[in-house]
């Protein structure tokens, strides 16, 4: 397995795309038609400097766009595409010709972009107007069941990316199966959302991988994970990641790693502030690498001498913040290297018991 962040890179990918100080400036959302073909584009001005995204809603993946003002004149380039775009303002509309690569010439007209229509049920609510946008009109189709340990889930997949992850159907309290199957959904739309955001450097889908693994179903908990790898234009070098998703099954709500795995007599300090970055550091990933060399002495033992490109697995600072899963073993996590020593990355043998960890409950077997 891998680990990282697959979650975050689509908006690391715009930030990218952006001149410094950029993403304070306001958006603006067109909908219209390039030649016949219905497109959205999202354009912001900073100091008469142009830059934003386009999709053609039949593709529905981004090209980038950045370009300068001049009077009433917008002139605009992708540079993953070669589309050149050259608008004027007429009130509140845009209208001019888009040249393709292959020297074109197409007739363009936009005007503002309003609510758009026919969303899908359960889309992620932080998604903008724009991603929602991308997202309007597609669905979600039904694919085969699979009985697992006597449990049933079946597999939904969205056609234009490929993106497939499954529901549950029997085997837990409805209520719980309601709640984390409304999860699922957005957990799906967000990594369709995600594919279509990351557009190669030739032009065309630069995700290689997004897929969510056959989930672990336990008697009180649930588990999965996606793994992907991709290669956006804008995006230094290629990458991978691994995110894990578990649910307890009796309440439908999402388990966090601090509720597995606490370390220390005093509560953890809320995520994402400084008291829990410094916890992470100081207390959670030193008692990781404790309960590894524990249970995994041997995996655990330090490099030899001289071994610099060994993986140094008793280094607490790979254990800050894992990926992690749960399956009939324990919990498994995912230690994160350094670029330069990322084949270190999630070794399998990393599980920790069910008996170390301090599930509420427990996991009955």
């Amino acid at each position: 397995m891998r680990s990282s962040s697959f979650a975050v890179f689509a908006a690391m990918l715009l930030t990218l795309m952006l001149p410094t100080g950029a993403s304070a400036a306001p958006e603006a959302l067109y909908e219209g038609v390039v030649g016949g073909a219905r497109v959205v584009v999202a354009l912001t001005e900073d100091g008469g400097e142009f830059f934003g995204r386009y999709f053609y809603r039949a593709s529905r993946l981004d090209i980038d766009l950045s370009g300068k003002a001049e009077g009433s004149a917008i002139t605009l380039q992708s540079r993953t595409t070669g589309d050149q775009l050259r608008l004027k303002r007429i009130g509140a509309n845009l209208t001019g010709v888009l040249t393709t690569a292959k020297a074109r010439s197409l007739p363009v007209s936009l005007q503002p972009a309003g609510t758009p229509h026919g969303l899908p049920a359960d889309v992620p609510p932080g998604l903008s107007l724009y991603e929602r946008w991308r997202l309007a009109g597609l669905r979600l189709a039904p694919q085969q069941a699979e009985t697992i340990d006597g449990r049933t889930i079946r597999w939904y997949r969205e056609p234009l990316s490929g993106i497939r992850l499954f529901r549950l159907e029997t085997g837990y309290p409805a209520p719980a199966m309601a709640a984390i199957n409304r999860e699922l959904a957005r957990n799906q739309w967000q990594t369709v959302s995600d594919w279509f955001a990351c557009t190669g450097s030739d032009g065309r889908p630069g995700t290689e991988i997004a897929e969510a693994d056959r989930p672990w179903l336990g008697a009180d908990h649930m588990s999965y994970a996606w793994t992907a790898s991709w290669s956006c234009a804008g995006n230094a070098h290629p990458d991978f990641a691994t995110v894990g998703h578990s649910y307890d099954m009796r309440t439908g709500g999402e388990l966090h790693l601090d509720d597995l795995l606490r370390f220390g007599s005093v509560p953890v300090p809320a995520e994402d502030g400084d008291g829990w970055y410094a916890y992470r550091s100081n207390s959670f990933a030193p008692g990781v690498v404790a309960l590894l060399k524990r249970h995994h002495p041997q995996q655990m033992a330090p490099p030899g001498e001289g071994a610099e490109d060994e993986c140094d697995y008793a280094d607490p600072e790979v254990w800050n913040f894992p990926a992690w899963v749960l399956s009939d073993k324990g919990l498994w996590l995912g230690a994160s290297f350094p670029r330069v020593q990322r084949a270190c990355d999630a070794p399998e043998w990393a599980i920790i018991p069910w008996s170390a960890l301090r599930l509420p409950g427990g996991e009955r077997r």
